[in-house]
């Protein structure tokens, strides 16, 4: 018993020579060492008298909130009412006179407000009893629920008081609730440190700020119309230009400076577009419109046909002669853009019905393929068609003559207007 004063003397000392801190705390990472001392109450069927409780727990918290303690304790009993008779399991009778009872659990440990000097907090947990003299055959199941609470005199020295409940049991059999107060003192070691409060910087003092620049002044607007804006031919129209913030402009196509609003007639030959620029102290803007002249209408169309000497006898080759009648029918194609033709070729009676076919067909193809790589023109405005000796060409020719001048006038390519 001295040796029990002597430990809660040290104790006692080393509390009072810690200084005390206002950031008392439960810590995440933190291990705890706490010895106590208790009374327990003992039902009475166990047949035991109420004594005190000495014992230990070492702990360590997860978190602020979690932590997680084994505990070991001891209580030096004896047998209460001495005349009893009939024992069970778990009760002790005379001549059993001192009773040791040992304790051993790990409990989970929940605090409520683990930032504060105050941390109340709830137990629960599982273990054994062994009691000496044997209550039973082994070791009894005890499992306990409490309630209790720190309080913090340091950083690292708490006061702690508990209230549990060990339900020692046979699990099958009996149960025996044993109710235990202790008061004990809390040591914590390491943990996590909570992050000081960002402190709020000094403001500096405001700095007189120069009114900003005025801003830039805007680029002119500018619009500009004609009317009528489709005419003939030596016709004339109307050039129309309004601006907004321009001091001076100028037309092109020849016109040249200008107020910034006005008008001026105009009389372009072919479709025309006049671009008038405004120039102000915000920068330039240009606008645009164009009057659009209608083309005369088109000359008939006609075609510089191939004739007789324009091929050779018996071939689908172009002479000298007929090349220079192509070249001035290129210029027929390129006049009249929107007109396609059908190709014709002919060929003499001289020879078979066959071969003339063919040779009119190659004659037509002659005269596609030169207009389409020499001439330029597309594809998709021509067909090709062979008449062979099939379609004579008409001749009046005098009788001294008939036979040559029939064959020479079936040699010839003919443009057929599909289109003008």
């Amino acid at each position: 018993m001295r040796a029990m004063h002597r430990a809660a003397l040290m104790v006692a000392a080393l509390v009072l020579l810690l200084p005390l801190s206002a950031r008392s705390e439960i810590r995440g990472g933190s291990f705890e060492l706490s010895p106590f001392g208790g009374y327990n109450f003992f039902q009475d069927k166990q047949n035991l008298k109420d004594r005190p409780v000495y014992g230990g727990r070492i702990g360590y918290n997860f978190t602020p909130h979690w932590g997680v303690e084994g505990t070991v304790e001891f209580i030096n009993s004896s047998v209460d009412d001495k005349s009893r008779s009939g024992p069970k399991e778990g009760q002790f009778f005379s001549p059993v006179n001192d009773v040791d009872l040992y304790f051993y659990h790990v409990d989970a440990v929940y605090h409520f407000m683990p930032e504060g000097r105050f941390n109340p907090f709830v137990v629960a947990g599982i273990g054994g009893a062994h009691y000496k003299p044997r209550a039973s055959d082994h070791d009894m199941a005890a499992f306990n629920v409490g309630v209790g609470a720190k309080y913090w005199l340091t950083d690292h020295v708490a006061l702690r008081a508990d209230v549990r409940d060990y339900m020692v049991t046979e699990i099958v059999q009996e149960t025996y609730h044993n109710i235990a107060a202790t008061v004990g003192v809390t040591l914590a070691f390491g943990g996590r440190e909570r992050p000081a409060p960002a402190r709020a910087e000094a403001k500096p003092e405001p700095v007189a700020v120069p009114p900003p620049p005025p801003p830039p002044p805007s680029a002119p607007t500018v619009a500009m119309s004609a009317y009528p804006a489709t005419i003939e031919r030596s016709q004339c129209s109307k050039l129309t230009w309004t601006t907004t913030g321009a001091s001076s402009a100028s037309i092109d196509q020849g016109i040249g400076s200008t107020d910034p609003n006005g008008s001026r007639q105009v009389c372009p030959f072919d479709t025309t577009q006049y671009t008038v620029t405004a120039m102000g102290e915000g920068g330039t803007r240009t606008a645009s419109t164009t009057v659009t002249v209608n083309p005369p209408p088109k000359a008939e169309v006609k075609f510089i046909l191939l004739e007789e000497e324009h091929f050779d006898f018996d071939k689908s080759t172009l002479t000298p002669v007929g090349v220079a009648v192509m070249e001035r029918n290129v210029l027929v194609f390129k006049e009249n853009p929107d007109m396609k033709v059908r190709i014709a070729g002919y060929a003499s009676a001289s020879g078979t019905d066959e071969y003339n076919q063919k040779l009119s067909e190659r004659r037509a193809k002659t005269v596609q393929d030169y207009l389409v790589k020499e001439g330029g023109i597309a594809p998709g405005r021509m067909t090709t068609i062979g008449y062979g000796e099939t379609r004579p060409a008409t001749y009046e020719p005098i009788p001294s003559d008939i036979e040559s001048k029939a064959a020479k006038a079936n040699r010839r390519v003919l443009f057929e207007i599909i289109v003008k």
